[in-house]
């Protein structure tokens, strides 16, 4: 019976396995986890899905995040554009590459992720950022957290990202603290609104 079940578990894996190397459904999946941590910190109405952020684009970012404008009015909004990237092939074959211990594969694997991570952070600016009307810098989620491990570890690769192409990576445990510090702002600004409200009275 137990080896029955251990069966049934293997092909259960199997199956999320195969799922998961469907690229329409991995994308989902990042998307899927990228709203998910949205919904437990921010309120509903300090993000929308699917935005042009970038005037006179059709290009739509899965998350934009919600920051006041000088005047707190509707059309004085600045977005925030978050995408959910998943290179989860490259990042596979890495693997497979530090299993066997074979130090050329590491070596071109790991060239690989950040050949694909730069040119995923070149179409998020060209796609989604439009100061003034978005912050001058976009986040890319990485919805694992040992591919945002890697990305980070690669010299200079971070860096490079801001530096080049105004986008900071950020995996599920950065983009808690991240919207968690974002939130505590909106608070702020809140209290602000509420106390001059307080003092006209």
């Amino acid at each position: 019976k137990g080896l029955g079940d251990m069966q049934e578990l293997a092909r259960g894996v199997g199956d999320l396995k195969n799922v998961l190397t469907n690229v329409k459904t991995r994308g989902t999946w990042g998307e899927i986890q990228l709203e998910n941590l949205i919904d437990q910190m921010l309120t509903r109405e300090q993000y929308e899905k699917n935005v042009a952020t970038k005037k006179g684009s059709n290009d739509k970012v899965e998350i934009a995040i919600k920051l006041p404008g000088r005047d707190n009015s509707k059309s004085e909004i600045v977005w925030l554009p978050i995408d959910a990237k998943f290179p989860v092939e490259d990042y596979q074959r890495l693997l497979e590459a530090q299993d066997k211990a074979n130090i050329d594969a590491i070596t071109e694997t790991g060239k690989a992720i950040e050949t694909r991570i730069k040119n995923e952070a070149k179409k998020i600016t060209e796609k989604y950022l439009d100061p003034p009307h978005t912050t001058d810098f976009a986040i890319m989620f990485l919805p694992i957290e040992g591919l945002y491990a890697e990305v980070l570890r690669r010299p200079g690769l971070a860096e490079a990202l801001q530096r080049d192409f105004r986008v900071t990576i950020a995996g599920p445990t950065t983009l808690a603290a991240l919207l968690n510090s974002l939130q505590m702002g909106f608070r702020t600004l809140a209290i602000e609104k509420r106390s001059s409200e307080v003092w006209k009275i």
